[in-house]
């Protein structure tokens, strides 16, 4: 059998997919980046600013409801004037507010200026999905999500020893004044390498709808039930890992097992791979066994189970708890089947809307999280050296646990919508 040769449209059209990628690519490795720093340097932000555990989780929250409260502006924004000038508009926001915390001196500050970036990061995941969903066909969309989520979770790695080197090295400030930098050059990379839509799409002359239109779809998406039950599950997936791996890890390690900041950035490297790894593994799943709620349910299961091997493990050794976290990473990765299943509940004209009421509970789910864990850890009495107790921990992980299964429950009440069945239509 000859291969057949490509067509040059569709030459054309991978020579622009190429282009965009590293731009695209740098700018997910970014946000991605800046959700998981605080895990590293937050012992050291404690001991710098005298922070107490709500506190220090209040700064990460910051950034996470940043993001949440960002979500649905940033969805009409993506839906009217597309993800290009969007995310570069955004980037700049994201400039501003690393170099904001890069300079602030007190806890306030530092709170503000997650603020902010928390916002200029808010479009960055929601406007790929929505050039994913333009670019490629819709019973692959789950596989090309974990592709880009792969892209993104170098961040996480970049988070984790690389940046415990250079904290070492540099100093936090310095090194994320590098980092701000680096966000105002993505934002000229994205504006002048991202295309919209593929050059073979229909074109429509001006916008499909006006900003009244944009906005009233937003209200349809939100009468619809299937939304919640979908947000549910993302924001108790997404948000318990994150707030593991972005907030308590060090804390965690340092409190229990006194790890220092290299050994912190090790573990939480290994961590983040693991992570990675599952995030690619996972999104193809869908169409090996044609099932998407299927494939999400085993993964909560999955997590689940890790946050009680964790609450029950005792005062044990640490490269026990760092098999139980790094097992936990590999369960975590289920974004990409999540957003696949909601963007098969609705029309084609709704995605960027839909992919970011999703978020918006995602990230509201990890201010939540985080906010909620920071005072149960808080209730426990901290010692003279400022460290919360193991019980703390033990009781976190507990209720992280329950509070999954109790997600996974309300999302099973939803109809599997598997990718032989995606024909395009909503169901």
């Amino acid at each position: 059998m000859t291969s057949v040769p490509p067509t040059p449209r569709s030459a054309d059209r991978f020579r622009l997919i190429l282009a965009m990628i590293p731009a695209l690519g740098l700018a997910f490795v970014l946000s991605q980046f800046l959700r998981s720093v605080p895990a590293v340097i937050a012992p050291d932000l404690r001991a710098e600013l005298d922070l107490t555990a709500a506190q220090l989780s209040a700064l990460p929250a910051a950034l996470f409801f940043g993001s949440a409260i960002m979500q649905l502006p940033s969805g009409v924004l993506l839906d009217r004037f597309g993800p290009r000038r969007t995310i570069a508009a955004f980037l700049l926001l994201t400039a501003s507010g690393v170099a904001g915390f890069a300079f602030a001196k007190t806890s306030t500050g530092l709170t503000m200026a997650l603020l902010v970036t928390g916002w200029g990061i808010a479009p960055v995941f929601m406007g790929m999905i929505v050039l994913i969903s333009r670019w490629t066909p819709r019973d692959r969309l789950a596989t090309a999500t974990a592709c880009a989520v792969g892209i993104g979770g170098m961040g996480m790695l970049l988070s984790a020893s690389p940046f415990a080197s250079a904290t070492e090295a540099f100093g936090w400030r310095m090194t994320l004044a590098a980092v701000a930098g680096v966000a105002l050059l993505l934002s000229l990379a994205v504006l002048f390498t991202v295309r919209d839509r593929p050059p073979d799409a229909r074109q429509v002359v001006g916008p499909t709808e006006t900003l009244i239109d944009t906005i009233r779809g937003l209200v349809i998406i939100f009468r619809e039930p299937r939304i919640y039950a979908l947000g549910t599950i993302s924001a108790m997936t997404v948000g318990s890992f994150l707030t593991f791996r972005a907030l308590w890890v060090g804390p965690y390690l340092n409190d229990t097992f006194d790890a220092g900041l290299i050994e912190r950035g090790h573990i939480i490297f290994f961590i983040s791979l693991a992570w990675l790894v599952s995030a690619v593994a996972i999104g193809p799943l869908d169409r090996v066994f044609d099932t998407r709620r299927g494939i999400v349910t085993i993964g909560a299961l999955s997590m689940a189970l890790w946050f009680a091997v964790l609450a029950a493990a005792g005062n044990t050794t640490i490269l026990m708890v760092t098999v139980a976290m790094v097992l936990l990473g590999l369960s975590s990765g289920l974004s990409s089947p999540i957003f696949a299943h909601a963007r098969s509940l609705f029309p084609d004209r709704y995605v960027g809307r839909v992919v970011t009421a999703i978020n918006l509970f995602v990230w509201g789910g990890v201010f939540l999280v985080q906010v909620g864990t920071g005072l149960l850890i808080n209730a426990f009495p901290a010692d003279a050296q400022g460290h919360s107790p193991f019980i703390a921990y033990q009781v976190m992980f507990g209720v992280l646990a329950v509070l999954l299964v109790l997600a996974l429950m309300v999302y099973r009440r939803i109809e599997d919508v598997p990718p032989s069945r995606d024909t395009g239509e909503p169901v």
